[in-house]
C-alpha cells in the first residue's frame, strides 16, 4: 500500500465528508493506494487526531501506480485560490 499526504486550504465550500458533513479551513489530504487498486481518501483537520471519509466513492484506480499523480492532482484542485 502506498500512501501520501498533504496539508491545503480548504477550497470555498469545504470537502464533503461522510462522517461530519462539511469541513473547511485548514486541512490534511490522506490518499491511500492498494496494489489491487482500492484508493482511500480522508481529511482531518490539520494537526487534529480524527480523520474523515471524504464523500463519494468507493474509489478504485484502473492503474494502482497512479497513486501518488491522482493524491497531486486532487491537492491541485482542493487548493485553488478563492475568487
Amino acid at each position: 500500500m502506498t500512501e501520501k499526504y498533504s496539508v491545503f486550504t480548504a477550497p470555498r465550500g469545504g470537502v464533503m465528508t461522510k462522517e461530519v458533513g462539511v469541513v473547511t479551513g485548514e486541512l490534511e489530504l490522506h490518499t491511500a493506494g492498494s496494489p489491487d487498486g482500492a484508493l482511500t481518501l480522508r481529511i482531518r483537520y490539520a494537526g487534529a487526531d480524527e480523520w474523515y471519509t471524504v464523500e463519494g466513492g468507493p474509489y478504485r484506480l484502473h492503474d494502482p501506480r497512479d497513486h501518488e499523480v491522482l493524491h497531486d492532482i486532487l491537492i491541485g484542485l482542493l487548493h485553488r485560490p478563492r475568487h
